[in-house]
């Protein structure tokens, strides 16, 4: 049985679910709009659908992630939220927000526009080798957790976050290297939040990432262009509106892209990787919460009590009462606003008693008995 993959049109809401993609390939409709995203997406501009005119490449909500610094060599595109006058403050943390592997910044367009309104500066770039970052050649980036780790700290450095500040992470490999990231430099964290990341030591790469690691080469997709459109989409229980998913499917165009996705998987050893996260955190120290979407077919939301059996009482686990999925950022950032203010305000660090949870078709709740 194959899954499809479904647009939703940006005018018409949920109800346009005619499907574009499947595992048997592209049908004629997605043709169609691979093609429109050339004319698209290419200009680089959103327009305004109250006023008709362009938005700024330096709106939150652009295709493109219209800022950028000089960390070292290779720059860096972010996006960064602007605090409201009213509501900013000294005790309030700046926020680091980083995608997974194969996706970008604009997974956080909306939640760093939720988090300006309430007077945080956040700040989500893409990686390197993502987005509208640099996409360094393997001769000179070696595309390893410790490449990547040392080039977000030049970030970090160059774009001047005010430390301590607060950690996001989510998704696969990236998010686990944002975790190393915080067990090497713990003075620069004053709290972490990890959304849907694999953590169980049993974890599995999803399927598009998995075929990297193939036991037989011939299989191995090497440098075939990878589909970062449907990479995205999928993992939801929504369809995506159109637009958004041209946007995530613009590295598609640029071969760099897909060499750096290629190298990454070359590179990640994914069952060390879990164990190296998971035996740093057995004594990490800072406020922490794994907050994820109940409805991820990639990452079951119990596996993260799992990892945190064997950790401190400071890493709390909560589950999403809103059907989410794999990038709850982009599902439902609304939904997902209300327990990270939580959780930035320190409210989510009172003790958790998880022996009193309980797993639902609603999520986890607590338990009566």
């Amino acid at each position: 049985m194959h899954r499809s993959v479904r647009f939703r049109s940006a005018t018409l809401g949920r109800a346009n679910l005619a499907p574009l993609c499947t595992s048997h390939g592209l049908t004629r409709r997605a043709v169609v709009i691979r093609a429109a995203a050339k004319q698209q997406v290419e200009e680089l501009e959103e327009i305004d659908p109250i006023t008709g005119q362009p938005i700024s490449k330096a709106a939150l909500t652009s295709p493109v992630a219209g800022n950028a610094v000089k960390a070292g060599p290779h720059t860096w595109a972010y996006r960064v939220s602007t605090p409201e006058a009213d509501k900013e403050a000294a005790d309030k943390p700046e926020v680091l927000l980083l995608h997974g592997l194969a996706s970008s910044s604009y997974s956080y367009r909306n939640t760093l526009g939720l988090l300006g309104a309430d007077g945080y500066r956040a700040f989500a770039p893409d990686w390197l080798g993502h987005g509208d970052s640099d996409k360094p050649d393997p001769a000179t980036f070696g595309y390893a957790d410790q490449d990547y780790i040392a080039e977000l700290g030049a970030f970090v450095e160059a774009v001047g976050i005010r430390k301590p500040f607060a950690l996001v992470v989510q998704g696969f490999v990236l998010g686990q290297y944002g975790l190393l990231y915080a067990l090497e430099h713990p003075d620069q964290i004053s709290r972490l939040l990890i959304l849907n990341t694999p953590l169980a030591l049993n974890a599995k790469l999803r399927p598009e990432l998995a075929v990297y690691k193939s036991p037989l080469p011939f299989l191995r997709p090497g440098n075939k262009t990878f589909d970062f459109m449907t990479y995205n989409m999928s993992g939801s229980p929504y369809a995506m509106a159109e637009k958004d998913a041209l946007t995530y499917g613009r590295p598609s165009k640029d071969p760099a892209a897909t060499v750096a996705i290629a190298k990454t998987m070359d590179q990640v050893d994914f069952p060390k990787l879990l164990k190296k996260v998971d035996e740093g955190y057995l004594t990490w120290r800072k406020p922490s919460l794994c907050l994820f979407g109940p409805s991820d077919p990639f990452v079951e939301v119990g596996t993260a009590f799992e990892f945190l059996e064997s950790k401190r009482t400071n890493m709390k686990c909560l589950t999403l009462a809103a059907k989410l999925g794999h990038m709850p950022q982009e599902d439902y950032p609304e939904a997902l606003h209300e327990p990270m203010m939580k959780w930035l305000r320190g409210e989510t660090d009172a003790d958790i008693k998880q022996g009193l949870l309980k797993m639902t078709k609603y999520g986890i709740v607590e338990s009566k008995n």
